[in-house]
């Protein structure tokens, strides 16, 4: 595709990317999760496409939470706060130097944002900050932290980032081409748009709507009912009521775009699928299981993609800078395995360092790291306590490292997480089975790479795409799953193992046993030539197949285009200044 047309296309309209989480550093701890990493991996590759860009998104100072275990195998969450001065993030302000300050009606009253800035290159990243003097202390708090538990901090928050968002953008003199919803937490950004058209051109809010809704793409990443929240439409009818008096609407209008069949709900996800005018799924089969929830809607599949420059290891990249398939076909196998095995010691270097716990590098590692989610599976390993002793214990011995997070409101995710740490203690796993607390990006950035099997075993249908196996398969990690996701879209035949969503870990215990293990410990001249062929072969299916680059450019094609398509959207504009990527305005 032409990346530079599309560029011209949009001209001084850039893109804006809305999200409630970014992975951008782990000094900006604004992430939870996939949805994050994923929303990080797409500023990155907008940059590197030389993309009119900008995103929005919050600024958490207590984050989301660090992860500690007590003695009893309790996940414990603390919040540290973060002080912007140690974080990549800068102030906006004027030419005078004074903070700019949003203005947003909620509840009964004006709350206020500053703005931070955060810099990928080109692209900008601006964090919404409540907690200023301007604010009382009960509102202050409101984005302090990422996922609260409370539902009405929750609905709070995604009223600021999707109403706070646009009218931040507006007042920074950006008018963006496209808005991009990453999932629905920004859905109330339509309102705001519509409400900006009105006062614009003295349009009704029906057309200011239709006009609105032709700027907004939405992606859905998740069909799991946490991801796609319902509020109690009573709490909703209060909190938007000052809002809806402001733009001069009977609330009852704005609720119906969200409304549940109930009647007596407000879903977000039913709005952003009312009111964007295209969308999408993150994978085919997920499209498929989307369509069996919506099917009045048109949910094409943009399968996720990671950006290589960030996930693939300094030294794979030193030997291939370009991406280029070829030049990872070209090496020798005694070279790849000895940048593979730099990478392991990496590795075993950081659990040394977290857990106290030593790893031997001539011994097969496997992982399942990934947010503790019942749907995940995570105890599914230690379904059979004697087939797990006995793959540790043998001749031909497996180490497995866990890691992740249950959200502090997931009383079955901190269970996971408790008869995880109680059987490794109690079957005296202690040194083979590893569970590393505090899961971040910087400690997957070093499971991805040293890890020899990456293990994925969710219930099929339920993981959407999941993107932490094709960060390993980038750095020819091979891949042990169930077929779900985007591993659904691939054949693993000759190159990984696929496990049957049925009795999975009777499954998993045997493919350990009789293929991985004899394969990986199958040498000549210490050198595991048919584990190495599988290595290659796993890095061109991500590099080919799975890159953020592939997936930005499918966006293009079709979300942005199409999008772009259904009106000339530069014909009611007025001339503004999109003076977008500086700090300072007048």
């Amino acid at each position: 595709m032409d990346v530079h047309k599309f560029r011209a296309t949009l001209g001084q309209h850039p893109l804006a990317y809305m999200s409630a989480e970014f992975a951008l550093d782990d000094r900006l701890p604004i992430y939870s999760g996939g949805l994050g990493v994923l929303a990080g991996d797409i500023v990155r590759q907008a940059d590197d496409l030389e993309l009119p860009f900008v995103a929005i998104g919050l600024l958490y100072k207590e984050g989301y939470f660090k992860q500690s275990i007590t003695l009893a195998g309790e996940q414990k969450e603390y919040y540290p706060l973060l002080d912007p001065a140690d974080a990549p993030i800068a102030l906006v302000v004027n030419t005078e130097g004074q903070r700019i300050l949003v203005k947003i009606p909620m509840q009964n009253r004006e709350v206020v944002v500053q703005i931070w800035e955060y810099c990928q290159g080109d692209a900008s990243v601006y964090l919404l900050d409540m907690d200023i003097p301007e604010n009382d202390q009960a509102d202050r708090s409101i984005t302090r932290r990422l996922y609260p538990t409370d539902p009405s901090i929750r609905l709070l928050q995604e009223m600021i980032l999707g109403i706070g968002g646009v009218r931040t953008l507006m007042q920074l003199h950006i008018h963006p081409s496209i808005y991009h919803l990453n999932e629905s937490h920004s859905a109330f950004a339509i309102f705001e748009i519509a409400h900006h058209y009105m006062e614009e051109y003295d349009m009704s809010f029906a057309d200011a709507y239709d006009y609105g809704r032709q700027k907004i793409v939405f992606t859905n990443h998740t069909l799991v009912p946490a991801g796609n929240e319902v509020f109690i439409k009573a709490m909703v009818t209060e909190y938007l009521a000052t809002y809806a008096k402001h733009l001069g609407l009977p609330i009852n209008d704005m609720l119906a775009k969200g409304e549940t069949p109930s009647s007596e709900s407000f879903s977000l996800s039913t709005l952003a699928l009312n009111m964007a005018c295209r969308m999408n799924t993150v994978s085919k089969l997920h499209s498929v299981e989307a369509k069996k929830i919506w099917p009045d809607k048109d949910l094409p599949a943009i399968t996720n993609g990671v950006h290589l420059p960030t996930w693939v290891s300094a030294d794979l990249k030193s030997q291939a800078p370009d991406f280029n398939i070829a030049d990872v076909q070209n090496l020798d196998a005694t070279e790849l395995w000895r940048i593979h095995m730099m990478a392991k010691h990496r590795l075993i270097d950081e659990v040394k360092f977290q857990t106290g716990r030593d790893l031997k590098s001539d011994v097969l590692v496997m992982t399942w790291a990934r947010r503790i989610a019942d749907y995940k599976q995570p105890e599914l390993l230690f379904s059979d306590m004697e087939k797990l002793a006995r793959l540790v214990n043998n001749d031909q011995p497996v180490q497995f490292i866990l890691a992740g997070k249950a959200h502090p409101g997931d009383a079955v995710g901190h269970s996971h997480i408790r008869n995880i740490l109680q059987a490794i203690k109690q079957q005296g796993l202690n040194g083979h089975v590893v569970f590393i607390p505090n899961y971040t990006i910087g400690l997957s950035d070093v499971l991805v790479s040293g890890s020899d099997v990456w293990i994925n075993t969710p219930q099929r249908g339920a993981e959407a795409s999941g993107t932490s196996g094709m960060k390993a398969g980038a750095n020819g990690v091979l891949q042990c799953s169930i077929s779900d996701g985007w591993v659904d879209e691939i054949d693993l035949a000759g190159i990984g193992w696929t496990l049957p969503d049925q009795n999975t870990a009777a499954a998993l215990y045997q493919v350990i046993e009789q293929d991985i293990v004899p394969l990986y410990y199958q040498r000549e001249n210490n050198v595991p030539l048919e584990w190495v062929n599988r290595m290659k072969q796993t890095i061109a299916l991500i590099w080919g197949q799975f890159s953020a680059k592939r997936m930005v450019e499918e966006y293009i094609d079709i979300l942005y285009r199409p999008a772009l398509e259904l009106e000339n959207l530069q014909k009611h504009e007025h001339n503004w200044r999109r003076n977008y990527r500086t700090r300072q305005l007048p």
